[in-house]
């Protein structure tokens, strides 16, 4: 509890340092642009830089959470490491400055997706004019929807496409010889029909080794949900698998299938038609919490994008290290081999991790997909400054 305080006081102190940043930030923009100030009204300079430069400078610049960026003091504390973060320990909502919260808010309602920083906004219509987050409470009558809608707080918000294209760039990396980690955006039949393809090329071309296919995808346009499967292919039969084992991570008890299984068999049936139902294999793990309706939204576990990288790494570092057992092995050894490359999930007994404990390491890596995404546009804008020199 005394670290928990600590953590908060000095969270609170950047916090009020950052406000003061943005605040001299504001003011130099507006002497040089003056005539952009157009919501300044009758206020006096300090209201408006409280109220409303923030948005006006919004409105009248390029790119303009890129242009924030390139002050290195403020790029800091937005792309700060979870640990310095104080999280409120009954929502887990993080502790973020006034202006902070704004940017984020207005970054995602005026700019690009590409600026919609994972986690730290909430929708449009859940803002205030100057980009605050509205209050419940000040919900228009008939908006139970938006009321109940998981999006009013940082642990139950769904993952936009930058945690996608984070998550594929690391688990492809793992791709090499005969394993092939199929991580992007689309569905599941997508996907299956690339690995059809991939085959029959390398058969094609002479190739008789078998193949390992980790794929990571949403199972349909129909159903969202996240889900990973591993198929072993034969180049020189490459219409029909030799194995396929599917991953889903939904909280069920094997043998039971979890709720999405007919999604699954939908998307393989529509590819390998009816018999590939009868080979397939559940390796689901129970790491998500279902979703009570009336439960708090803040309760709610929107993690699946987390529980399905994890599990295809896992399958794509037991390829690589143990081809045979996923080859020829029983079921159950693969669970279990998953489990112990799977640390964020399952302890050293390979017992799953209490939900207190799975939901920090969840809160942890929402806000590193954050902190990633502003790291990484303030490398580019950087790349391109030197460029123009």
């Amino acid at each position: 509890m005394e670290s928990v305080i600590c953590i908060k006081h000095v969270a609170e102190a950047a916090n009020r340092r950052f406000d003061r940043d943005i605040q001299r930030f504001l003011r130099l923009w507006v002497k040089v642009h003056d005539e952009l100030t157009i919501l300044q009204f009758d206020q006096t300079m300090d209201q408006y830089l409280a109220n409303d430069a923030l948005r006006d400078f919004f409105l009248h610049t390029a790119q303009p959470f890129q242009v924030i960026l390139k002050n290195r003091f403020i790029a800091k504390h937005l792309g700060r490491r979870a640990e310095l973060v104080h999280f409120d320990p009954v929502s887990g909502d993080p502790l973020l400055a006034r202006t902070e919260q704004r940017i984020y808010n207005l970054a995602r309602r005026m700019d690009s997706e590409q600026m919609h920083i994972p986690f730290r906004s909430v929708q449009p219509n859940k803002q205030t004019v100057a980009g605050d987050t509205a209050d419940i409470n000040t919900y228009p009558e008939g908006s139970e929807e938006i009321r109940y809608n998981s999006g009013n707080h940082f642990t139950s918000r769904p993952a936009n496409e930058n945690v996608m294209d984070q998550h594929s760039k690391r688990c492809t990396a793992k791709s090499e010889g005969n394993l092939h980690v199929l991580f992007k955006r689309g569905y599941l039949e997508d996907r299956l029909q690339d690995v059809r393809e991939l085959t029959r090329i390398m058969g094609e071309a002479g190739e008789t080794q078998l193949q390992f296919f980790v794929i990571c995808s949403r199972h349909s346009p129909k159903e969202g949900h996240f889900g990973v499967s591993l198929l072993i292919m034969d180049p020189v039969r490459p219409d029909f698998p030799r194995r396929v084992m599917v991953c889903d991570t939904l909280l069920k008890d094997l043998p039971h299938h979890p709720r999405w299984w007919n999604h699954f068999m939908a998307e393989y049936t529509q590819v390998f038609g009816e018999a590939i139902v009868e080979i397939i294999e559940d390796l689901s793990h129970p790491l998500q919490k279902v979703n009570i309706k009336g439960d708090a939204p803040y309760r709610h576990d929107w993690n699946c994008p987390y529980y399905a990288a994890a599990m295809a790494d896992s399958l794509a570092d037991l390829v690589k290290a143990q081809p045979d057992l996923i080859l020829s092995g029983e079921l159950s050894e693969i669970h279990h081999g998953m489990k112990t490359v799977m640390p964020d999930y399952y302890g050293h007994d390979t017992e799953l991790k209490d939900r207190v404990g799975i939901q920090i390491t969840n809160r942890i890596k929402r806000w590193m997909s954050g902190s990633r995404l502003i790291r990484e546009l303030v490398t580019e804008a950087t790349f391109m400054a030197q460029q123009q020199m």
